[in-house]
């Protein structure tokens, strides 16, 4: 690896990522306050290129702040009951943040990260390249009735384990800069966090072994360890045979997840054997309540006594419990019926608590898609979900909306999944969420050159023909079509086409800052789906007179409601048109610096309102040379300062 060298433009570039008010270490600095004042960029690289040379650093940079949060008050002050919650100084995040970029980049420029592991990997899918690969294997096993044994292992603290003296030797084993090393060496050294409950500090600790948690560089580090493992399983050519011409897989990674293969009982046991003297030699131990084992004979599973350790312990076979991999369960094969009952439960779960919150309409659509749908997304091309099953999820998401008075019962169900800026509401599908992630997998896997994802994508288990943007342009597409040819529901669609600005139009759906309730009422009445005697009588056919139940002239649909009925335009109405020509009034109050409540809806507008700038009268009856019939404006605004150049111009 070169000589690094931290420029301007690369605190700039790396800056934009910070998040903005995230809480900050030790130093106080929220990253908006480094993102927009860009002149101190140049200072800080010149700073952190003499950190850099000189192999030194402040201590205040590496000293965190760990604030101690009880998990459970019923169990007390338990050491084990308190989930540490570590703040990093905002600078060393930065600066740690460029040096993992720069490290990255020579890993992929020299192909040293193994394919076995993807932790922080980059154009990678992480977890789910573990997953798929992992399905295909059980997959394979079953239909060619094949043997296959695995063993699931679980480091004690793997994170907070790993000398730092391993780390350092593996950074320079992997040929980074010596200038690099030296200052990653010095700044472990000086490597502490300051432990707090509440806002009361218990001292500081060092930090003599594991790594830091909350920055890039970090667990970038902790992989960077792990390489030699990957390495020594790679050479004992034992594991996994997909097909006789095909590699062999010995083992899968995802940080400290490791998962084993291999053809027989002497090749497993092997594996695991070459894995503990390894993790025993960098001070790493299993945890062995986590581990497990299980063992196929011709695709079927049987009892098995687990695999001996040295120590006389033993890693068990947990049958018939599944273990939990990378969060989806399994044994001898995916435990798909389980995973679909789990995962529907906890989104359903999800959704029902966002409905009985208080967020706006904008707000509610964004909190499912964004906490809610991800909970089925992560399963997608994991899980064998039937078309069947996901429309139920959907028609149970609907449903949830009813009840909560967010969505009317016969309001359009395709509009609900259309975009706000065309109408829509935004709502993520659920069946269009996992179709489009099945096929965002499909055609990773099928540019992917990766020895073990080649086989996944031979032996098919991701079967689509589009890509995700062909799929998710389509379904809009047909979407779109089917609101606007329907009778009813298109109606309001066509009565706006060409004669009205959408983009304006859909604003308020856009801002979404309406209550949900309110947002859900407005798209009733737009798709006629509120039963007024009009719809009862021409649409269901009923005995009902289409007659307005107040004026009793015309027959009661919705648009005459809103704007036509006699009986009610001096009241309602009036008060509608009083509402919009009250915040009107408002705005010129403050725009002319005139008296006026905080907010507009509290504002009562006085007939007369003067200064020295303008005069606003409200209601008022203007006298003018001809007769008119209407000569009482809701609002007449006279500008002095015109009033005054008017003048001087006639004279």
């Amino acid at each position: 690896m070169e000589l690094m060298e931290i420029t301007t433009e690369m605190i700039s570039k790396r800056v934009q990522k910070v998040k903005n008010w995230t809480s900050p270490g030790s130093d106080q600095h929220h990253g908006f306050w480094l993102k927009h004042l860009i002149s101190l960029h140049g200072k800080m690289a010149q700073q952190f290129n003499e950190m850099l040379q000189k192999g030194s650093i402040s201590e205040w940079l590496t000293t965190g702040r760990t604030y101690l949060i009880q998990k459970d008050p019923a169990k007390g002050a338990a050491p084990g009951n308190y989930r540490p919650i570590t703040c990093l100084p905002t600078m060393f995040k930065l600066l740690t943040d460029i040096i993992a970029d720069r490290i990255q980049d020579y890993l992929e420029e020299k192909n040293i990260l193994p394919d076995e592991q993807k932790g922080n990997k980059r154009k990678s899918r992480g977890t789910k390249d573990q997953l798929l690969i992992d399905k295909m294997i059980l997959e394979n096993c079953k239909s060619r009735k094949a043997n296959l044994h695995m063993t699931w292992i679980d480091y004690k603290k793997a994170f907070d384990s790993l000398p730092h003296s391993w780390i350092i030797k593996c950074l320079d084993a992997i040929g980074i800069c010596k200038t690099v090393g030296t200052f990653i060496e010095n700044m472990m050294e000086h490597w502490k966090t300051e432990l707090f409950v509440g806002n009361e500090s218990y001292g500081l600790v060092n930090i003599r072994r594991g790594i830091f948690q909350g920055d890039s560089l970090s667990p970038l580090l902790f992989i960077i360890a792990m390489i030699p493992l990957s390495t020594i399983l790679q050479k004992t050519n034992l594991g996994y045979q997909i097909s006789k011409n095909s590699h062999k897989i010995s083992h899968l990674m995802y940080m400290d997840d490791l998962k084993l293969y291999g053809k027989t009982e002497t090749e497993i046991q092997s594996l695991t054997n070459t894995v503990r003297i390894f993790s025993t030699d960098i001070n790493m131990e299993f945890g062995l309540d986590k581990c497990s084992t299980v063992a196929l004979k011709k695709g079927k599973i049987i009892e098995s006594e687990g695999i001996n350790m040295p120590n006389g312990q033993t890693i068990k076979c947990h049958q018939p419990e599944a273990y939990k991999y990378l969060g989806i369960l399994q044994l001898d094969n995916i435990k798909h019926e389980h995973v679909k009952t789990v995962v529907s439960k906890e989104y359903i779960q999800r959704v029902g608590k966002i409905l009985k919150s208080k967020l706006n309409g904008g707000n509610t659509i964004k909190a499912i898609n964004t906490w809610a749908i991800p909970v089925i997304r992560y399963t997608a091309g994991i899980i064998n979900w039937t078309q069947v099953e996901l429309d139920n999820l959907d028609r149970k998401t609907r449903k949830l909306m009813t009840i909560h008075h967010s969505l009317h019962p016969r309001s359009d169900v395709d509009r609900l999944y259309l975009p706000r800026r065309s109408g829509g509401r935004g709502l993520l599908q659920v069946k269009q969420a996992v179709k489009e992630e099945e096929h965002a997998l499909a055609e990773y896997v099928k540019q992917s050159e990766e020895p073990a994802l080649i086989e996944v994508k031979n032996q098919k288990l991701l079967k689509t023909k589009q890509t995700k943007n062909q799929y998710k342009k389509t379904a809009l597409q047909t979407r779109a079509d089917s609101w606007h040819n329907k009778t009813l529901h298109g109606k309001f669609l066509d009565k706006i086409e060409g004669k009205a600005d959408k983009e304006k139009t859909w604003l308020w759906l856009t801002n979404g800052t309406l209550k949900k309730e309110t947002e859900g009422l407005i798209l009733a009445a737009q798709e006629q789906a509120i039963r007024t005697n009009a719809i009862k009588a021409k649409i269901e056919k009923s005995a009902d007179d289409p007659k307005c139940r107040l004026c009793k002239e015309t027959d009661e649909t919705i648009d005459h409601i809103l704007s036509c009925c006699k009986k009610i335009a001096q009241t309602d109405y009036k008060q509608r048109h009083n509402y919009v020509a009250q915040m009107i009034h408002w705005n010129l109050c403050l725009k002319y610096h005139l008296p006026a409540a905080k907010n507009w809806w509290d504002h009562k507008p006085a007939k007369v309102l003067e200064n020295e700038h303008a005069k606003i009268l409200w209601d008022f009856r203007i006298q003018t040379d001809k007769v008119l019939e209407h000569n009482t404006p809701d609002i007449t605004v006279v500008e002095k300062n015109m009033l005054r150049y008017c003048k001087n111009e006639h004279v």
